[in-house]
């Protein structure tokens, strides 16, 4: 029983993990100009 819990939250941090990392890489990827208030 106990295995079978450990089993399931190591896949789902795995799973939060793997999500984590692609909304990161998307965001970082999809960078619009930046504004030229921020240029000043």
């Amino acid at each position: 029983m106990k295995k079978k819990v450990m089993y399931k939250l190591a896949t789902l941090l795995g799973a939060l993990a793997i999500m984590v990392v692609g909304t990161a890489s998307w965001v970082y990827f999809h960078q619009d100009e930046t504004p030229a208030e921020l240029l000043k």
